[in-house]
C-alpha cells in the first residue's frame, strides 16, 4: 500500500477515532495534538508527505495496511496513534515530538540549520501580523456572541485572503473558549442537583459544535 519515491519520504499516522486532528476540538485543548499537528505542517515544508487516517473515519485504511491491521488485532487501539515513514512502524502509542520526528525521518543538519536560523528570523519579526489580529478577533467577537463584531472581522479576513480553514479554526478556538464557562455551570447545576455526571462515549461534550 506506501510506495516510496526517490524524491520523497513519505509519513503516515494512524490516529485513534477523533472529531479531527487539529487537538482543538472539544471543551479542552489536546496540547500533544495541537503541537504534533504544527509539526506535521512543518514537515510538510520541509518536502515530507504526511498521510493521516481517523479511525472513526477511515476505518478502510486500518484495514488494507497488513502490518496496522495486525498491531490492531495483537494490541487492540491501545497500539494508536501508529506512525510510519515510508512503510515502516517507527513509532506506536503517542505522537513523537518534533526533535524525534527529525531522527525518525533523518531530516539532515543543514534543514535544521536553516530551520533555526529560519526561527530566529521569524522571532525577530512581529508575528501580530494583520490577518493574526482579524483571526484573534474572530474568536473573542464568537466567545463574546458579538454579532456585529463577527460580521465585521468575518469580511476584513476574507478581504485579507484569509482561508475558510484559518477562519473556521480561529472560530473554533473561540467556541471552546465560551464552552468553558457554560460547561462549569452544567458541572454546579448537576453537583447542586445531585445529578451524576456521565462522560460522552465519542469524547466530545454535549454543544461543543466539533461534530
Amino acid at each position: 500500500m506506501t510506495t516510496q519515491t526517490d524524491t520523497k519520504t513519505i509519513l503516515e499516522v494512524y490516529d485513534p477515532a477523533m472529531c479531527c486532528s487539529t487537538g482543538v476540538c472539544g471543551p479542552d485543548v489536546d496540547d500533544e495534538i495541537v503541537d504534533f499537528a504544527n509539526d506535521v505542517k512543518w514537515l510538510k515544508t520541509q518536502g515530507v508527505e504526511v498521510k493521516r487516517y481517523n479511525l472513526g473515519q477511515e476505518p478502510e485504511a486500518f484495514k488494507m495496511n497488513p502490518q496496522v491491521l495486525s498491531r490492531l488485532q495483537k494490541e487492540g487501539t491501545e497500539c494508536l496513534p501508529l506512525i510510519l515513514v515510508n512503510g515502516d512502524v517507527v513509532a506506536e502509542g503517542g505522537y513523537p515530538d518534533r526533535s524525534q520526528l527529525e531522527k525518525m525521518l533523518e531530516i539532515n543538519s543543514n534543514t535544521k540549520k536553516s530551520t533555526a536560523e529560519g526561527k530566529q528570523m521569524d522571532q525577530s519579526q512581529n508575528v501580530m501580523t494583520e490577518q493574526v489580529q482579524e483571526l484573534v478577533a474572530l474568536g473573542a467577537a464568537l466567545a463574546s456572541n458579538c454579532e456585529s463584531c463577527l460580521k465585521f472581522h468575518y469580511k476584513k479576513s476574507k478581504e485579507l485572503g484569509l482561508t475558510e480553514e484559518d477562519i473556521s479554526q480561529a472560530l473554533q478556538i473561540g467556541q471552546n473558549v465560551k464552552q468553558v464557562p457554560a460547561g462549569n455551570m452544567i458541572k454546579l447545576a448537576n453537583k447542586l442537583l445531585g445529578v451524576e455526571q456521565q462522560a460522552p462515549a465519542n469524547g466530545c461534550a454535549p454543544g461543543s459544535g466539533c461534530c
